[in-house]
């Protein structure tokens, strides 16, 4: 059962709208501390000027501080979403001459919304691993500056691919006089963290793309299928998206031609290639020993994927949309990762699901970087609340509480760069703070029960957050 909050408390803190912060003193909470894997009962934390300046057990004297009784309440630091959309729209796709276009519609009051939805669920800092590079050059100005509330975000520009068709404000196309490296650098120019890489590209473009984001200091999250994880790792790719290693090239000898021959192009591969892999074998092994021991950081985005292999049962994948901005829900329901799959597709994707947990956990287990990421601005998924569900789906693979509480906050600070600044609830950090209802660790779903968040030491509501307000 959760833990029921008195009535006062709860008011207070659904009354309280953004407060400036100066100095503040939230006392009898509950500390839970992934790091050191701690939970201590009755204890505080003092901030100052947006930074955690003390943290301990009773209730100090503060002079000068406002005070926060926030007795029954757990504080978590603030949870990072390290793969965030946050800057994208709706799909739109026509055909011009019979050839597709594809381009996302972005809104500044989708954005917003993400942003806020996103805050109210305490994630304060995200990875967005590509978008419009103008979109979000300006959300991460606008953010920084004060004018829009979201949290902080480490970006990508536009995805870098090659293919026949490209799409709009989502994706940059490598041309015969516009390669990898000259993308790179206007990129990096642009202000961009990452580079993100794309499944159509060769193992060239890879090469030169590595290469040139190297020279200007900037990391590489790919999405891949052609050129598999274990090439994109030996050639230098810092990290990776999604539990879908779908390459032939990591499929047992006996069964590769005859998957390369017969498995069908787009989503279908998401379990065809589960089908055909040998998670034993020694491809998938060898695999997973380079990850480790190159420390590619992975993030398995478990929550984007569930929604398409059960995308026969409604209830499920529309359990989350009353926090999704009402364009996006209306383009899912037009643009599906699960478009044309049949009943026997369905039953053929939940029958491997089992097995797309298990090598969530095997990464885990031989020390993979591993992060908690949702693929948020695609279909189905709730931005902040999607957080929670990737925890509790991470927890279900069979990785320790105390894994996954790190995965979504100080070890996703120290993989995507702001280790130094957030990440956790030590003095000196910016105070990044998430204060939920109960013990998270029996069941991470807890994680989404939030009563307040502190962002860079402001206090924020999340009700008056999903309202808008």
């Amino acid at each position: 059962m959760r833990l029921l909050l008195p009535v006062l408390l709860l008011s207070a803190v659904a009354a309280t709208p953004t407060i400036a912060a100066e100095r503040d003193l939230y006392f009898g909470v509950t500390l839970v501390d992934p790091e050191r894997e701690t939970v201590t009962p009755k204890s505080y934390i003092l901030v100052e000027d947006g930074r955690i300046v003390a943290t301990g057990r009773g209730k100090p004297a503060a002079k000068g501080a406002r005070r926060h009784d926030f007795t029954g309440l757990y504080a978590l630091p603030g949870l990072i979403d390290t793969h965030a959309h946050v800057t994208l729209g709706p799909v739109d796709i026509s055909v011009d001459k019979g050839v597709p276009k594809l381009r996302t519609l972005p809104s500044d009051d989708i954005t917003a919304h993400n942003a806020r939805m996103l805050l109210s669920f305490g994630v304060t800092t995200i990875r967005n691993p590509g978008g419009g590079t103008r979109e979000n050059v300006a959300y991460a100005r606008d953010v920084k500056a004060g004018r829009l509330a979201g949290p902080e975000m480490i970006y990508a520009a536009e995805i870098i691919d090659r293919g026949p068709f490209g799409f709009e404000n989502l994706v940059t196309l490598v041309s015969p006089d516009r390669g990898p490296a000259a993308i790179v650098a206007e990129q990096a120019k642009a202000g961009a963290s990452y580079v993100k890489l794309y499944s159509g590209l060769t193992e060239a473009d890879i090469a030169d793309a590595v290469k040139a984001a190297d020279a200007h200091g900037l990391r590489t999250v790919a999405h891949l299928s052609s050129v598999s994880w274990q090439r994109a790792a030996e050639l230098g790719v810092n990290s990776f998206v999604h539990m879908m290693p779908v390459s032939a090239d990591l499929l047992p000898a006996a069964t590769r031609e005859a998957w390369r021959k017969d498995h069908r192009p787009g989503t279908y591969e998401f379990f065809e290639w589960y089908e055909a892999a040998d998670l034993d074998g020694p491809e998938v092994r060898r695999l997973i020993a380079t990850l480790a021991a190159r420390k590619v950081h992975v993030d398995a985005t478990l929550v984007a994927f569930q929604p398409a292999f059960w995308g026969d049962d409604p209830t499920l994948f529309e359990r989350d949309i009353r926090y999704d901005h009402p364009a996006m829900v209306a383009s899912w329901r037009r643009f599906r990762f699960d478009m044309g799959w049949k009943p026997a597709d369905y039953a053929r994707a939940k029958a491997v699901w089992p097995r797309v947990l298990d090598l969530t956990r095997r990464m885990y287990e031989a020390g993979v970087p591993m992060s908690i990421g949702t693929d948020q601005a695609n279909p189905w998924i709730a931005p902040g609340l999607s957080v929670s569900r990737e925890m509790a789906l991470h927890q279900q693979a069979g990785i320790p509480a105390w894994a996954v509480l790190r995965m979504a906050t100080s070890d996703a600070a120290r993989l995507i760069g702001v280790g130094d600044r957030t990440g956790a609830l030590r003095p000196g950090l910016e105070a990044d703070i998430l204060f939920i209802a109960a013990d998270p660790r029996p069941d991470l779903d807890r994680v989404a029960d939030v009563r307040a968040v502190v962002n860079n030491g402001t206090r924020l509501a999340p009700e008056r957050l999903r309202a808008g307000k």
